[in-house]
């Protein structure tokens, strides 16, 4: 079974996301990216990592840009020979291209989801990562 990290502030929007994607994989969630980084780590270390990363952007303590920047240098020294780079989703309220571009170019996410965040929407962007399979419908 695929295993996703959410990673959010905000308790609402965090049980909201993992609800709908337990549908399709095991959740962990996170309150912050300081908490998220930390389930990153562990999980690379017990051998089950993430599938994706799902990370809303301002958060408290860590960021989630933060976060991923750190996720993305651990990733570079990691010496596990068959290792996939974890996707990134980032999630916002804000769809400005502006955020958008700084969030896919600056800290090498896969994409970006804005909020609120429609289920057909993110269904699409799982199986445009083949997170998910086509005949996986409710």
């Amino acid at each position: 079974m695929k295993r996703f990290l959410i990673v959010d502030d905000d308790e609402l929007s965090r049980k909201i996301l993992a609800d709908y994607m337990a549908e399709f994989a095991e959740c962990v969630t996170a309150p912050n990216g300081k908490v998220g980084y930390e389930l990153f780590e562990k999980a690379i270390l017990d051998g089950r990592p993430f599938d994706l990363i799902c990370s809303d952007v301002l958060m408290p303590e860590v960021s989630g840009h933060e976060m991923v920047s750190r996720i993305r240098a651990r990733e570079e020294s990691l010496p596990i020979a068959g290792y996939i780079r974890t996707r990134i989703f980032m999630i916002s309220a804000s769809g400005s291209p502006k955020d958008m571009s700084e969030a896919l170019l600056d800290n090498n996410c896969d994409d970006y989801i804005v909020k609120p965040f429609q289920r057909t929407t993110l269904k699409a962007m799982l199986r445009k990562y083949d997170l998910i399979a086509y005949d996986n419908e409710p």
